[in-house]
């Protein structure tokens, strides 16, 4: 809240200082773009922990749905830009955007004779237990299959408020990121022995940027209707990342202390900043604008989780790796669109 209270303080500031100039060729331009967008989030790390332990299925470990973090969709964007207010000292434009990625994938890990029994089983959200297994590994020849399935939606909304339909602007921000990640697994007879299981994970992670940006835009004129506008923008926000995971093993008969039912909940609060830099190459037809544009979003804060991947019995390390707990860290992200606009004057003022 004081963060808020800040941001709306210089916010306010930073509007007082601006002239009381007259806008006169203010205005009301509605917009719509469509765009591609890449957007690359910290690396999911199922594969070497949480999934797969103690073993040498190298190859497995590369093919997990989104390890990189990548993810490509469509992204939407609107508004309305240049309404006069203030008796046309000022200009206020509201805008929001909304872009959705998925992906899925089927994994089959096999356990050949000789390598580890938990090569390919998943590991509890923490250990319930540390005096027994609580990682349902099979037998070697056993053959693990996971299906997974990754949504993420990336939206937000603004409101600016600027001099003139270019230069100077500022205002209030809101954006979310959410990933939703679900797991399927069963354990299945091998050629050798078998211990068949069943699991399932699914987690929620949500994360809500509050804050307010500075930026500014221009234009080149090209003539012949043309220009080249920039805009660019840069802010700092407040990160409240949410994650719920549900876990579940059941039907594991040589170490019933893996059939297990878990839910656990973290919080985690980032100071972030924001920036965004956008190019285009826009066309004037009187009636309505056209234009092609590329931006680039940079994110300084975004959820990189880490999950449990040790199972200790008793002074045994049942299953290998460096976490013991699953806890929310930080780490960057960004965005890389590219698309086109359609803009139509309401009118002049």
């Amino acid at each position: 809240m004081a963060f808020r209270k800040l941001a709306a303080a210089a916010l306010g500031g930073l509007l007082a200082s601006f002239p009381l100039v007259p806008t006169a060729q203010a205005t009301g331009d509605v917009w719509l773009e469509g765009s591609y967008e890449h957007l690359n989030l910290p690396n999911v790390q199922f594969v070497n922990e949480f999934f797969f332990n103690g073993g040498g299925d190298g190859v497995a470990r590369q093919e997990f749905v989104n390890d990189d973090g990548d993810f490509n969709g469509f992204r939407i964007d609107g508004g309305i830009d240049n309404i006069a207010i203030v008796g046309g000292a000022y200009v206020m434009g509201v805008h929001g955007f909304f872009a959705w990625h998925d992906d899925k994938q089927d994994l089959q890990c096999d356990a050949g004779v000789g390598l580890p029994a938990t090569i390919c089983a998943p590991v509890p959200l923490f250990d319930p237990n540390p005096n027994a297994i609580n990682v349902p590994g099979g037998a070697p020849g056993v053959t693990d299959q996971f299906k997974t399935e990754r949504d993420v939606n990336h939206w937000g909304v603004a409101l600016d408020i600027a001099q003139g339909p270019m230069g100077l602007k500022a205002g209030p921000a809101f954006r979310r990121i959410d990933q939703d990640t679900t797991i399927i697994a069963a354990s299945f007879a091998g050629p050798v022995a078998s211990n068949p299981w069943r699991g399932a994970y699914s987690e929620s992670l949500e994360t809500n940027y509050w804050g307010a940006f500075v930026g500014g835009d221009g234009a080149i004129d090209l003539g012949g209707g043309l220009s080249l506008r920039a805009d660019a923008e840069a802010g700092l926000y407040w990160a409240d990342t949410d994650y719920s995971g549900n876990y579940v093993v059941t039907g594991n008969t040589v170490n019933p202390t893996a059939n297990i039912s878990q839910q656990l909940s973290l919080e985690s609060d980032e100071l972030a900043f924001i920036g965004v830099l956008k190019t285009s190459l826009e066309k004037d037809f009187g009636a309505f604008k056209l234009a092609g544009f590329g931006r680039v979003e940079y994110i300084s804060s975004a959820p990189d989780m880490a999950y449990n991947d040790r199972d200790v019995f008793g002074v045994f390390v049942i299953t290998q790796g460096s976490d013991d707990e699953t806890r929310i860290g930080e780490r960057y992200a960004y965005s890389l669109s590219a698309g086109a606009r359609i803009t139509v004057p309401m009118g002049g003022q």
